[in-house]
C-alpha cells in the first residue's frame, strides 16, 4: 500500500486517489502515535496509585479471607467495584446476611462523593468522549483517578484515561488476590510504607496550585480545617467518612466560587446470596459513578457552577489527606516523617510518582530508625 501510495501514477482520478490514500495512511500513523503517547503518559500518571491500591487492596484481601470469603470471591468484589470504603463496609454487611436495601443505602452513602466527581471531571473530557467511552470510564472514576485527571491542563482525552486506569485497576486487583492468597507476602513495615504512597501523591497535586494561586491554598486550607473538625470533634465524628468528604468539598468549594469566581479557560460471604450482594454493591458504585458522567455534556455557564467544579477536586483531596495521612503507616510519627517529605518534595513542583515513592523512602527509613532506639 505504501509503495502504491508513493509510485508515480497517471494524471487524473488516479493521482487523486493515491494522493488521498497516501495522506489517510500518514494522518492515521500519526494519530496512532499520539494515542500511543497518550496513553503512556495515563500509565506513568497511573504508577502512585496502583502502587498504593496494592497496599490497601492486599489489607482488603486478607481481611476477607479471615473473616470467612473465598479467595475468588474477595478478588470479585475488588474486580467490580474498585472503590476501598465501599468494599470494606459492604464486607460485614455480606457476612452477616443483612438485606440488600441496607447494602444498596450504604454503597449510596460512603460512594455518593463519585457523583460529584463524575459531575466535575464531565467538564474536563474532550469531544471525542462519547457516550460508551463515558460509560467505560464510568467504572474506574476513583478518587485517586479522577483527582489526576482533574490536574491535567485543558481537555482530557480517552487515551489518556485508558492510560491512567490501567496501573490502578492491576494493583487493586492483584493485591486483592496476593493477599487473600498469601496473606503475610509483604512484611507489615512494608505494608505500612506503601500505605502513604497514594497521600504523597494527593500533596503532589494539590500543592503545586496551592503555592501559585491563593485561592486555591483558601479553598485547601478550608477543607482541611472542616475535615479535622470532624475528626476530633467528639459530636461530628459520628458522621461517616462518605458524608464527610461530601460535606467537605461542598462547603469549601461553594466559599471557594463565592469568593474567588474564576473564568475556566475555553477549549483549553460466601453463601449462595453472593453474586446478589456483588451485583447491588457494584451496581450502586457505578450508577453513582456513570450518571453524571454521560448526563452531562453540554458546557456549563454558570460561574458560580464552574468555579464551584473547579475547585471541588482540591477541596476533595485536602479533606481526604488531612489528618488521614497520619494513621496510614500504622505509626504517627513514621506518617509525619513521610508527610514532611512529601509536602516539601510536593511544594517544590516534583512529580507524582518522585513524591510518593520519597514518601514511602522516608517512611521506611523513620521505621528503621526507630528500631534502633
Amino acid at each position: 500500500m505504501l509503495f502504491f501510495c508513493c509510485t508515480d501514477v497517471d494524471e487524473g482520478t488516479d493521482f487523486v486517489l493515491s494522493h488521498t490514500l497516501c495522506s489517510d495512511f500518514f494522518d492515521k500513523k500519526a494519530s496512532m502515535t499520539m494515542n500511543r503517547k497518550l496513553f503512556a503518559k495515563g500509565f506513568r500518571h497511573g504508577i502512585p496509585i496502583g502502587l498504593g491500591y496494592l497496599s490497601v487492596a492486599f489489607t482488603f484481601g486478607m481481611k476477607a479471607v479471615a473473616d470467612g470469603l473465598s479467595p475468588l470471591e474477595a478478588l470479585l468484589i475488588s474486580m467490580t467495584n474498585v472503590t476501598s470504603a465501599g468494599q470494606f463496609a459492604g464486607l460485614p454487611l455480606i457476612l452477616a446476611q443483612a438485606s440488600y436495601l441496607e447494602v444498596a443505602l450504604t454503597q449510596l452513602i460512603i460512594n455518593l462523593r463519585y457523583a460529584l466527581m463524575s459531575l466535575s471531571i464531565s467538564q474536563k473530557m474532550d469531544s471525542d468522549m462519547n457516550t460508551p467511552r463515558r460509560l467505560f470510564f464510568s467504572f474506574m472514576n476513583t478518587d485517586e483517578i479522577f483527582a489526576v485527571a482533574s490536574s491535567q491542563p485543558g481537555k482530557v482525552s480517552h487515551w489518556y484515561l485508558y492510560g491512567l486506569m490501567t496501573a490502578p485497576y492491576l494493583g487493586w486487583s492483584v493485591g486483592t488476590i496476593l493477599g487473600a492468597v498469601a496473606g503475610t507476602l509483604l512484611p507489615v513495615f512494608l505494608r505500612n510504607a506503601l500505605g502513604i504512597a497514594i497521600f504523597g501523591m494527593f500533596l503532589a497535586i494539590i500543592l503545586p496550585p496551592a503555592r501559585k494561586e491563593k485561592p486555591v491554598r483558601i479553598v485547601v486550607l478550608m477543607a482541611i480545617a472542616m475535615s479535622l473538625c470532624f475528626r476530633y470533634v467528639p459530636m461530628l465524628s459520628q458522621v461517616s467518612s462518605g458524608f464527610v468528604i461530601i460535606i467537605c468539598a461542598i462547603a469549601a468549594s461553594a466559599l471557594g466560587a463565592w469568593l474567588f469566581p474564576v473564568q475556566e479557560e475555553e477549549t483549553k460471604a460466601g453463601d449462595a446470596n453472593f453474586p446478589i450482594y456483588l451485583l447491588v454493591m457494584a451496581g450502586v458504585t457505578y450508577l453513582i459513578r456513570m450518571l453524571p458522567l454521560t448526563i452531562f455534556r453540554k458546557e456549563i455557564k454558570s460561574t458560580f457552577i464552574k468555579s464551584f467544579l473547579h475547585y471541588v477536586p482540591f477541596a476533595v483531596l485536602g479533606a481526604m489527606t488531612i489528618p488521614d495521612v497520619l494513621y496510614s503507616t500504622g505509626d504517627m510519627r513514621t506518617a509525619a516523617v513521610g508527610l514532611v517529605a512529601a509536602v516539601f518534595l510536593a511544594w517544590k513542583g516534583k512529580s507524582l510518582l518522585t513524591v510518593a515513592l520519597a514518601a514511602c523512602a522516608a517512611v521506611l527509613a523513620a521505621q528503621g530508625i526507630l528500631l534502633l532506639f
